[in-house]
């Protein structure tokens, strides 16, 4: 019984300890895959918010005159900076 196990594990070593070291990696990763994913999505409420701020309080002249970029790069500035930490 232990030369057959033997002679299986000398001939799969290889791709049991790969396979063992990829689960154990995606293991590791899975916290920076939720937290990035939690953030995309506060981004993404947070611009969808500050893009109704910013129609509703109609002060689309005077940012455009004083940075140059239009209201919704403005908006997409303001939901990254709210959700950066």
């Amino acid at each position: 019984m232990s030369n057959k196990f033997y002679e299986w594990w000398k001939n799969h070593r290889k791709v049991v300890t790969y396979g063992a070291f990829i689960i154990l990696f995606s293991f590791y990763l899975s916290p920076v895959v939720k937290d990035a994913k939690y953030k995309n999505q506060c981004i993404k409420y947070s611009t969808k918010g500050a893009l109704t701020k910013f129609n509703k309080d109609d002060i689309r002249k005077t940012l455009l005159e004083e940075t140059g970029l239009n209201i919704d790069e403005l908006a997409k500035i303001e939901g990254y900076k709210n959700c950066i930490n």
